[in-house]
């Protein structure tokens, strides 16, 4: 009979009548890690923190405690299981003998199935060493624990179905997940923006690890600083691809206020139906000599009909009043073939005047950062406070959630790794209809609210009279339409 005992000590591994001590002495990171008492478990942070060897040394403790249990250890695909995970597991982390994890002990291994990936242990507890890259792999599993390394490499529904899984009667039926921080994805909503009933997070950084080479970390904190905030400090805050990494919710969010009657306001929307369809409502003012963006509400919600979507418009309008224009997504054109109707038709039946955004992604992607860019020149909009790296032009309103987590996790599409050079620039379609809506709403120049004290010529009047023109045309045309169709 095997038992593994201890959490926050070194580790003892009791074979038969004899005592093995194991050299793995956990870390305190690694000893809270052990001690969760969470379904869920989920080991985060910096490169080099120890959350694999912890993860191995857990896996190997729950096979142990539970004979007869079955146990997945699992990463996104086959090659990055078997050279990083799957090897640490039996070989060890290669650090220091005297205190890292050294590998499962030979004396536990009754048998490893190579072509079946199949590890079984002296006392009928199995391990799977499997890839996460075919779900339907998974489907007739019958879990007793499961551990997913890299877990930010693999959706949210690869975690959701090992869930289901989890189903063996005498098992711990526990689930761990190991991660550097990839931005604000579904384990960051999961363990640290919700916390979720039963999920319990441990977060390390390098530095945590005191027996990581000297050399080592240094080379690590002479990377570029976000690089350092990710990899090292690990971050929820930075990740790869990230398109406005100018964005600071201390600096470019702040508590709704009472919007002043010259302030010039602006809608935006983005219409999907089975997408959410997200509607912003920006207003613009000039003060201290510069020009400011307030977005102040929002609307998303998906698989509803224009009409909805509409209503909700209009009730938003009650509180803050009719805007200049409202900018729509050019998709939204689009005239259906069959019934020769758009979407800004639709719209329009209910008293929604809309013109089409401007087409370039990428110049709504520039527009946007050069209005997060934080200009020592700029002061507060509203206190006029001045500060050594300034203020940004653009402010989000707290309660628009929405629009403040997708902002932050907006990224680049991965290019292929033979193409990096040449591929096309682009973001991912993810998350992106209200910050795309930002976009429409900047890329249309509005002009900014003249405080009552003084009202200069906007140097975007001439633009906003092209705006206006067009919107004037467009219900010209809709009502001829509506006429001769009467």
């Amino acid at each position: 009979m095997s038992k593994l005992t201890a959490h926050a000590k070194p580790i003892e591994v009791t074979i038969f009548d004899g005592t093995k001590e194991e050299s793995y002495k956990p870390m305190p990171k690694q000893g809270d890690f052990h001690g969760l008492p969470h379904k869920y478990r989920c080991f985060a942070g910096g490169w080099g923190n120890g959350k694999t060897a912890a993860g191995c040394a857990e896996a190997l403790m729950l096979a142990l405690e539970y004979p007869g249990s079955t146990g997945l250890i699992a990463r996104k695909t086959r090659p990055e299981l078997k050279a990083t995970t799957q090897y640490q597991f039996f070989n060890g982390g290669g650090g220091n003998p005297k205190a890292d994890w050294t590998g499962c002990p030979q004396e536990l291994i009754r048998n490893f199935n190579k072509s079946e990936q199949r590890l079984t242990l002296i006392n009928g507890s199995v391990i799977h060493f499997w890839p996460l890259d075919d779900p339907d792999k998974l489907s007739n599993l019958n879990l007793g624990w499961f551990l997913i390394d890299q877990a930010e490499e693999v959706p949210e529904e690869m975690f959701q179905m090992l869930q289901g899984r989890l189903r063996q009667l005498e098992a711990p039926r526990k689930g761990i997940i190991l991660c550097n921080p990839a931005g604000h994805d579904w384990i960051w909503r999961r363990w640290v923006h919700l916390t979720y009933p039963d999920h319990g997070l441990v977060h390390a950084t390098t530095h945590d690890n005191p027996n990581l080479p000297a050399d080592y970390v240094e080379s690590l904190m002479n990377m570029p600083e976000a690089w350092v905030k990710r990899f090292v400090h690990g971050s929820w805050e930075v990740f790869e691809g990230q398109i406005w990494p100018e964005f600071d919710p201390d600096a470019h969010t702040m508590a709704p206020f009472q919007i002043p009657n010259w302030y010039e306001g602006v809608e935006g929307i983005d219409h999907g139906r089975r997408n959410p369809t997200a509607v912003l409502f920006a207003f613009f003012a000039q003060m201290h000599g510069h020009d400011y963006c307030f977005v102040v509400d929002e609307h998303y919600e998906a698989g509803q009909l224009v009409g909805y979507h509409a209503e909700r418009l209009l009730e938003k309008r009650i509180e803050w009043g009719e805007p200049l224009y409202t900018v729509i997504d050019a998709s939204a054109a689009q005239e259906d073939p069959n019934t020769g109707r758009s979407v800004m038709d639709e719209y329009y039946d209910y008293g929604i005047v809309t013109v089409p955004s401007d087409r370039h992604v990428v110049a709504r992607i520039n527009r946007v950062a050069e209005w997060l860019r934080l200009d020592p020149n700029i002061p507060h909009p509203i206190t006029g406070e001045t500060r050594e790296q300034g203020w940004p032009r653009l402010f989000i309103f707290k309660n628009c959630v929405h629009l403040i987590e997708h902002i932050q996790q907006y990224q680049w599409k991965k290019k292929p790794p033979t193409k990096e050079e040449d591929a096309k620039e682009e973001p991912l379609k993810k998350d992106d209809h209200d910050v795309d809506t930002l976009g429409y709403i900047l890329m249309t120049r509005p002009p900014p609210g003249q405080s009552p004290e003084g009202n200069p010529t906007s140097k975007n009047q001439w633009y906003w009279d092209r705006i206006r023109a067009r919107i004037e045309g467009r219900a010209t045309e809709v009502n001829e339409i509506l006429g001769s169709e009467a």
